[in-house]
């Protein structure tokens, strides 16, 4: 088990870029399910098509602020521009979110702002 949980966190490294300290843990304690979660997430945002990815990392933010994920929030915000997102797409979709509460927009706002001036930072640097 101790092998293919580290095979596993490998693989999600390679895969994802990261590996998130709940992950890991879960690949040293279950490495099957961690398996399992981490194909269904694979499969959802880059097997299936019929969304383009920027779409998915939008919903992937919206997720993530609903619940108040902010590391979470900022790793979809930074993908979603990676893929092609606009910051005034992301904008729009935070702002769906105002219909659950205008809380939720003005605790994320900021994230937005700050991650889209790194990512014009480091695309010109």
């Amino acid at each position: 088990m101790e092998d293919r949980g580290r095979q596993l966190i490998e693989q999600m490294e390679k895969e994802r870029g990261f590996a998130r300290p709940w992950r890991v843990m879960l690949a040293q304690r279950d490495p099957e399910y961690m398996e399992l979660y981490h194909n269904l997430a694979m499969h959802a945002f880059h097997k299936r098509k019929a969304l383009p990815l920027k779409f998915k990392e939008i919903i992937a933010v919206c997720m993530d602020a609903v619940t108040f994920y902010e590391e979470g929030l900022r790793i979809h915000i930074r993908n979603a521009l990676a893929a092609g997102a606009t910051e005034d797409e992301i904008l729009e979709a935070l702002e769906v979110l105002v219909l659950l509460g205008v809380h939720n927009l003005s605790v994320h706002l900021p994230a937005l702002v700050e991650e889209v001036a790194t990512y014009k930072k480091d695309k010109t640097t």
